[in-house]
């Protein structure tokens, strides 16, 4: 199996994020995030792709400040690869707005049942989510754009 599926099937008992709950947020953060945007907050749609094997997907993300921690943020993701898309998981980053009100990435996340570290280092702006990610046996690229 392909290691990048481990990550958000292992990361799904620990996420805030609802079964089924996913799609209805990302549509209504769609509907009403402003347009053009005017920070990193809000909805975002691209790929993800592994610089290792080659495999890829499509992937989805809602950012926002965490409220009960502040400097950080939430990454709420969904994953899918080939025509499979699967769990929803959160990444809470340590990051507050640069000077630009952009978003800089430099994270890890332990991974649950001995699955190592994932990391992603990045940038984000009101209109463009650039990032690699590395996990025990892949690392690849993050590029999201606004829905």
């Amino acid at each position: 199996m392909h290691r990048l599926l481990l990550i958000p099937l292992l990361a799904l008992p620990f996420s805030s994020c609802m079964p089924g709950t996913y799609a209805r947020d990302f549509a209504k953060e769609t509907a009403t995030y402003p347009k053009p945007a005017t920070s990193p907050e809000g909805p975002w749609i691209g790929e993800w792709k592994s610089e290792v094997n080659g495999h890829q997907g499509p992937l989805w993300c809602l950012v926002h400040p965490t409220e009960e921690k502040p400097g950080h943020y939430d990454f709420r993701y969904r994953a899918g690869w080939g025509l499979v898309n699967f769990g929803d998981y959160v990444h809470t980053v340590a990051t507050v707005p640069d000077a630009e009100g952009n978003l800089v990435l430099d994270a890890n996340m332990e991974l649950p049942a001995g699955f190592g570290t994932y990391s992603v280092q990045g940038k984000v702006t009101a209109e463009n989510f650039k990032a690699t990610y590395e996990s025990k046996g892949d690392r690849g690229t993050m590029i999201l754009k606004r829905p």
